[in-house]
């Protein structure tokens, strides 16, 4: 072990205590492009499991099956399922103007939210819309998508679990700190989850400063600041420096969950060291022994 590293081991305060962690995707897992033990092997202690339900159905039981199956051999390697990114879509869009179509959304959502319970997974990950959305009808879906967080908070209360609240991009509804804020006022039990890629209208590190204490879980990839990218971090125009920075003075507990597409699990490890090496350069003090 480096001085350096000697050094960071020590702190409390840290971006290197984090877990280091990454989203995985089932559709990608059921096509033979997920190998758990190269996963295991470079360091990643944590997952969440994401999914298309058009492409990869968990209210299938065979696909459930599977899915069991693959959770018990991840842990089987000392891996942890963080989260449990439920889907989105039309069909599971909570926000509906239509109250049939709301109230059938978060029906779908609390049998997903059920197999987080059986599953032992903590958190449960939740998109507040669809899109597109127009300014005109902004106002009710927010109020819809109000309404049905309070009946998922009630639900996730039940079943021990959480929900956290992603920021999403474009017109989706949670698209800037101050509407995450609104839709979050529908009950205290919610929180966040902070996808910097996403957030197109403001810092990242801005949102984090804001938002900081409620937020849950984080899904790191790097964007071009006019679109969603899910690039690797890096590799686009988000400051990590200070988005490390803001998430350390907040004091977030981790994991580190990077969400890019089709993560190679070696890559996704040598880019966290080199974030860590990055916020150490920037923040000298921030490593120095008392």
């Amino acid at each position: 072990m480096t001085s350096l590293k000697k050094q960071r081991s020590v702190l409390s305060d840290h971006p290197s205590r984090w877990p280091l962690g990454t989203s995985l995707s089932l559709n990608d897992w059921a096509d033979g492009h997920v190998d758990i033990e190269a996963v295991h092997q470079a360091g990643i202690k944590v997952i969440e499991l994401a999914w298309r339900n058009d492409a990869f159905d968990l209210f299938n039981p065979v696909n459930e099956r599977t899915c069991r199956f693959w959770i018990e051999n991840s842990r089987e390697l000392g891996i942890s399922i963080w989260t449990l990114h439920l889907p989105y879509g039309p069909a599971f869009d909570i926000s509906a103007v239509s109250e049939a179509a709301s109230v059938e959304a978060s029906r779908l959502l609390c049998r997903l939210m059920q197999l987080a319970h059986e599953w032992g997974i903590p958190m449960v990950v939740l998109h507040p819309s669809w899109e597109p959305i127009t300014d005109e009808e902004r106002p009710q879906r927010l109020e819809a998508c109000r309404r049905a967080l309070s009946v998922l908070a009630d639900e996730a209360e039940a079943l021990g679990i959480r929900i956290a609240v992603e920021c999403l991009p474009r017109t989706c509804l949670g698209n800037s700190g101050r509407e995450i804020a609104s839709l979050l006022a529908a009950d205290p039990r919610l929180g966040i989850c902070c996808d910097v890629n996403h957030l197109l209208l403001e810092a990242p590190e801005c949102f984090i400063r804001e938002q900081g204490e409620r937020i849950f879980t984080v899904h790191m990839s790097d964007c071009d600041g006019r679109d969603e990218r899910h690039w690797m971090p890096g590799m686009g125009s988000i400051r990590w420096n200070e988005v490390l920075r803001a998430l350390v003075l907040h004091d977030y507990q981790g994991p580190f969950m990077f969400e890019v597409r089709r993560p190679v699990p070696s890559e996704v490890a040598a880019c966290w060291e080199r974030l860590i090496e990055g916020y150490d350069l920037a923040y000298p003090k921030a490593i120095e022994l008392p």
